[in-house]
Formats: C-alpha cells, sequence, structure tokens
C-alpha cells in the first residue's frame, strides 16, 4: 500500500506543479505526503481500529485529491476502493464496514469539493452507495468466513471430548497393569537395602510414618545428630511439609513452606529453600538449648532430595557438637541423598498406586450404585457418602437442573446453598468450568464456614446437567489434582444419574398410558388383584367406577380424531382434579376410565362419582385451536364391596353391569350396582 501511496503522491504532486497550483493546494498537498508517511510508519507496529480509520482518512483523501487532478473522471473514482480492501485485508469485518463509509463519504465530499456544490448527479451518488455497499458487502462475507472458522473449531472441539472419553477407558483397562506393578515395586524395595546399612530399620516400619520415624532415628544415631526432620512436597510440589521431625526440631513437625513457583510450573530454585529451612532448624536447636551454652555452637547439614527432575525433600540433621558437622559427615550425608531420593520415590509410587486403587474402587461403588440404590431419589445422597472416602470433606451439595432450574438434591455440612453464592450457576447457557475457590478467591468468604471449595459441572452432552460441589473445613486445602480427580468421578456420577434417570422413566412408561399420561390397563390390573387379595385378608370395602363419554364416535367422525385425543387428554385432567390422590384412574380403553377407590364403600363411591359428573357437565372443553367447543357427557357404573357383591373379584363385573344400565337409561348419569338388584 505504501508504493500505492507514493504513487499516488508523486502523481498529485507532478499535477499540482504543471497547473501552477497557490500555496494553499500546495499547503494541502504537504499535509498528504506527511498523514502518508505517519501512516505508513504507524502501520508496522501492528493492526488496531483506530490505526485502520486514521489509514482510511489518508487514503481516501489521497484518492480523492487524485480525483480532483484527473478532473473527475469516471475512471479515477475506482481509487475510493483501493483503501477498502487494504483496511478489510488489515482488520477484517470491521475494516471493511469502516472502509465503506468512509469510501462512500469520500466520494461525495470529493464531488461536492470539486464541483463547489453539494452532488446531485446519479454517477456520484451511485459510486459514493456502491463503495459504501461493497464495504458492507465484504464485512458479511468475512463475518461468514469467521463464523465458519469457528464452527470447525467446535468440530475439533466435540472430536477432543471423543478422544478424551476414549483416552479414559483406557485408562481404566491400565489399573490391572497397575496393580501388577505394585508388586514390582515391593521387589524393588527388597533390592535397596544393599545400598546402605539403615535401610535395615526401614523393613520393619508397618507404615509411612514408622518408617520415616526409623529413618531420622537412624540418621541421628548414624551422624551423632540431635535433632532430624525431613520436608516432603505435596501432590502439587508447591508446599514442603515437615513429614517427620524427632530430637531437638520435634516442634518442627507438620509445619510448612511454600515454594517460590506455583504447582505443575518449573522446579523453584533449591538454594534459597535450602538456605531458608537452615536458619530455621538452626533456630529451633538454638530455642531448644535449655542452658545456653552451646547455642552459638548449633550446626546444621540441609540435603534437597532430587529425582526425576524435580524435588522430593528436604533432609536436615541438627547437632550441638563443639565442632559441629565434620566435612566427612557432610560427604557421607549427601552420598546417601540419592538412596533416600529412590527410597522416597518408591514410597510415592507407592502412595499413588494406592491411591490409584482407591479410585478404581470409588468409580466401581459409583457404577454400582445404580443397582445397590432401592430408590433412585437416594442415589445423589448415596453418592456423596461414596465420594467421602477418596476426598474427604466437611461439605457437600449436589444439584440437577431441573428443567431451567437448579435443585439441591443432596447435602452435607453447613455450606449455603451453591445456587444462592453462585447465581451465574442457574443460567443452563452460561460457560461454568471446574474451579477451586481457596483463600485466594474472593467469593470464599459466601462459603463459609467451608474454607475451601471445589466446584465441578455434571456434563450431560454440551451442557452443565448440574453442578457437584465439595467443600474443606480443615486443612490441607483442595488442590488441582484433587479439582482433576473429582472431574473424573463426576463424569461417571453424571452417567450413573442419567442411567438412574432413564430407568425411571422406562418403570414409568411401562405403567402409563401414552395419550392422557393416566395408568394404564396392565397397572390397573395388577392394583386391582392387589386390593382384591387387601378386601379378603382385612375385609376392607373397595369401590370400583367404570366411566364411559356419551357419544364420544360422533366426535371422532365429526370433529376427526385429532380432536378426540385431544378432548380425551383435557377429560383425564377433570378426572385427576376431581378426584383424590388415592384414588387409582386408569384408561380402561378407548374413551373408557376406570378409578379404583380403595377403603370407598358405594355410597362414597356414588358421591364421588356424582361430582365427577358435575364437574364435566360444567366444564366447556376446547379444540384443538384454543376454542371452546364441546360440552360433553359420562355414564358412570359404580360398584361397592360389600354393598354391591360378597366376591371383591366380581366388583368390575358389576360395575360394567352397572355402567351398561346407565347408557340404556338415557345416558349422563350415575348407577349403582344395587341399584340394579
Amino acid at each position: 500500500m505504501w508504493a500505492l501511496r507514493a504513487f499516488g503522491i508523486a502523481y498529485l504532486g507532478s499535477a499540482l506543479w504543471a497547473q501552477a497550483s497557490s500555496s494553499a493546494a500546495w499547503a494541502g498537498f504537504g499535509g498528504l505526503v506527511l498523514g502518508a508517511l505517519t501512516v505508513s510508519l504507524l502501520e508496522r507496529r501492528g493492526a488496531s481500529p483506530r490505526m485502520t480509520v486514521a489509514a482510511l482518512l489518508v487514503d481516501n483523501a489521497l484518492a480523492g485529491a487524485v480525483v480532483w487532478a484527473l478532473g473527475g473522471a469516471s475512471v479515477a473514482y475506482w481509487l475510493f476502493v483501493l483503501p477498502l480492501l487494504y483496511a478489510t485485508h488489515r482488520s477484517g469485518a470491521s475494516g471493511a464496514w469502516w472502509g465503506g463509509a468512509l469510501g462512500g463519504a469520500a466520494v461525495y465530499l470529493t464531488d461536492w469539493l470539486r464541483t463547489g456544490e453539494p452532488p446531485a448527479q446519479m454517477t456520484t451518488l451511485s459510486w459514493a452507495g456502491g463503495v459504501a455497499g461493497l464495504g458492507a458487502a465484504l464485512g458479511w462475507l468475512w463475518q461468514r468466513r469467521v463464523q465458519a472458522d469457528q464452527n470447525a473449531l467446535l468440530e475439533e472441539a466435540a472430536r477432543a471430548v471423543e478422544q478424551s472419553e476414549t483416552a479414559e477407558r483406557r485408562i481404566r483397562e491400565s489399573y490391572r497393569e497397575l496393580a501388577y506393578h505394585y508388586h514390582r515395586l515391593e521387589e524393588h524395595l527388597t533390592a535397596l537395602q544393599d545400598a546402605a546399612e539403615l535401610l535395615h530399620a526401614l523393613q520393619q516400619a508397618r507404615d509411612t510414618e514408622s518408617l520415616m520415624h526409623a529413618l531420622l532415628e537412624r540418621l541421628r544415631a548414624r551422624f551423632g545428630a540431635s535433632g532430624a526432620v525431613i520436608y516432603l512436597t505435596d501432590e502439587t510440589g508447591a508446599i514442603l511439609q515437615a513429614a517427620q521431625a524427632t530430637g531437638a526440631l520435634a516442634q518442627l513437625e507438620k509445619t510448612a513452606l511454600t515454594t517460590p513457583k506455583r504447582p505443575f510450573h518449573k522446579p523453584p530454585d533449591v538454594q534459597p529453600l535450602v538456605n531458608q529451612i537452615r536458619a530455621a532448624v538452626q533456630g529451633t536447636e538454638r530455642i531448644a538449648d535449655a542452658h545456653g551454652e552451646s547455642a552459638d555452637r548449633a550446626d546444621a547439614i540441609v540435603v534437597p532430595l532430587m529425582g526425576d527432575g524435580r524435588m522430593l525433600g528436604v533432609l536436615a540433621l541438627t547437632t550441638r557438637a563443639q565442632n559441629g558437622f565434620s566435612p566427612e559427615q557432610r560427604t557421607r550425608l549427601r552420598a546417601l541423598a540419592p538412596h533416600l531420593a529412590a527410597l522416597l520415590t518408591l514410597m510415592d509410587q507407592m502412595r499413588l498406586m494406592s491411591v490409584r486403587l482407591a479410585e478404581t474402587q470409588t468409580l466401581y461403588d459409583l457404577e454400582n450404585l445404580l443397582f445397590s440404590a432401592e430408590n433412585p431419589r437416594l442415589l445423589p445422597q448415596r453418592a456423596l457418602t461414596v465420594l467421602r472416602s477418596l476426598l474427604p470433606y466437611e461439605h457437600a451439595q449436589l444439584l440437577l437442573r431441573n428443567e431451567k432450574q437448579l435443585a439441591l438434591v443432596a447435602r452435607e455440612g453447613l455450606m449455603p446453598p451453591l445456587q444462592e453464592v453462585l447465581p451465574n450457576l442457574s443460567d443452563p447457557d452460561a460457560p461454568v468450568q471446574a474451579c477451586v475457590y481457596d483463600a485466594s478467591h474472593a467469593l470464599v468468604e459466601s462459603l463459609a464456614p467451608a474454607t475451601s471449595v471445589m466446584v465441578v459441572p455434571l456434563r450431560g452432552g454440551m451442557r452443565a446437567q448440574g453442578f457437584l460441589a465439595l467443600g474443606r473445613t480443615e486443612l490441607p486445602p483442595f488442590n488441582a489434582l484433587d479439582l482433576e480427580l473429582l472431574q473424573t468421578l463426576a463424569f461417571q456420577l453424571t452417567s450413573v444419574l442419567e442411567r438412574a434417570t432413564l430407568l425411571s422413566d422406562l418403570e414409568r412408561l411401562a405403567v402409563t398410558d401414552g395419550l392422557t399420561g393416566l395408568y394404564n390397563y396392565r397397572h390397573f390390573q395388577d392394583r386391582y388383584r392387589e386390593e382384591v387379595n387387601l378386601c379378603r385378608r382385612y375385609q376392607h370395602p373397595l369401590a370400583v367406577m367404570l366411566i364411559d363419554l356419551d357419544r364420544f364416535k360422533q366426535v371422532n367422525d365429526t370433529y376427526g380424531h385429532l380432536e378426540g385425543d385431544y378432548l380425551l387428554v383435557q377429560l383425564a385432567d377433570v378426572l385427576r382434579g376431581t378426584l383424590r390422590n388415592t384414588e387409582l384412574i386408569a384408561r380402561y380403553g378407548g374413551d373408557e376410565f376406570v378409578v379404583l377407590m380403595p377403603s370407598t364403600n358405594l355410597q362414597g363411591g356414588v358421591t364421588a362419582a356424582n361430582r365427577l359428573l358435575q364437574a364435566v357437565r360444567e366444564t366447556r372443553f376446547q379444540d384443538t385451536q384454543g376454542a371452546p367447543r364441546f360440552t360433553i357427557s359420562l355414564s358412570i357404573g359404580v360398584a361397592a364391596y360389600p354393598n354391591s357383591t360378597q366376591n371383591p373379584v366380581e366388583l368390575l363385573e358389576k360395575a360394567d353391569e352397572a355402567l351398561e344400565t346407565a347408557k340404556r337409561s338415557g345416558r349422563n348419569r350415575v348407577v349403582a350396582c344395587e341399584n340394579i338388584a
């Protein structure tokens, strides 16, 4: 573009020279030259919206000047397209829109300045509108291309999710191999006994704590130290904690130091940590000397334990001997450092194996929840209990999305409801990522009494179907590895909850009529047999109501089966709203319905039937367009045990006889079985 600017300036200068232009014209020419030079230099620093607008102003002014010099020739107006194309190349859609707007304005102003009056010629107006329209079209096309790139990125993300699921399956398959390596690592522990004499004492240790204690006591005896402490890094490598301390340094046990680097970054500088620990242990050694006679002679050896390119821990020994530690002792301890680091690595791997086995057991327990919970509603609370064994917590909440609302389905502890503290969770379209709310987060005070909280989404597809939150009041706080583990468990829990929901839906559909939502004939027969058995055993009353919709065939023949089906759906709503919740309502077949009324005699059944008949008479049923159109009536037959028969098995037959009587006697009425006798 700078070459075109230079050519335009050269041509414009020659035209001004040839026309012997005035000093004002030369001053304007100088301003154009200065502006073009400035814009060309600033464009090298990068593209920005302001730079694009500035370049468009200069380039359009230069194009307008050339058009003026050419006397307004039509072909010269093509020069206004060049700044537009250049701005589109530099800034995309925004550059095209700015270029179209400023280019169209430049065409209009150029013709105005050239002729001295507002342009009214269609040629000028067409060029102005054409440049503006071209800018809008280029901006739209550029935006479409950006949208296509975004769609491609979404497809790539979907493929990445699928790959991650495949990787997770492979991880599960590797657990057996990890168990095999666990046994191999135990064999390596026996082989390390030959590395140094102190390892013989380690064979007698039963757990990590006793092993550390035996290790430090052995080192104190061999090196004549008055105190010993070993610092170990946590899972993230960000904290050094005194795992064990003995002798004069016993009070340092469980204290911690924070390394300068965050987790998963490059290893921290070792020497500042060594100096910090040396000052701490020497100060503790001096305080431990009750008489103060040898306080100034406190000496310390601090050795970093490195392995696999990272810091595993730090070992420190202190003494009050006259001459402190000898150079030979320092050399011997440094020589032992690789063996101690190997031992720590082995312990860390054994701990990792136990953690992985615990993860496997937790995944199995989550998977087994679907079959162990007798009621699907108990499943969320049991899931929280399963998670506690692997990720100890004092507070927990499980929220599931019901349509567009978040419902708290399980909780433990006193942490406030998560949807109140984090209202953005209630928005189903808001992107929510797994997060740890610790002391450095602004919202952690709102989650009190929890001081460290992990929140992960339960994803089903691309949207969050709910959220799982675990909170701790006691140390240690949750870290990034805990969050990663919880995300894996949340994925498994989401799968279990989805299958539980599907199973519940299948059970519901198996007993539900697909049109009306009432119970179906098969479920009614099962309940009918149960109630009959109860009547025989306990002599409880039982009533049955058979309902038939009068002249329903005329509705289907006149208005069509779609209107008839919608009428049945509305009638089902009236039945549910009029009868009691304890009464089982089912679709008996076609336009017939049946109501099973436990602990109800014949009089109670007739009263309920008359109440239903009146409710239907007063209801104006709508058509599928929502307009009130139908007024219907019912024929109802009622039978009850023991009023209608002494054999409860005959109740359904007696109710059917009463229904036939109601239909023969004019419909739109209730007939009880004893009225027939």
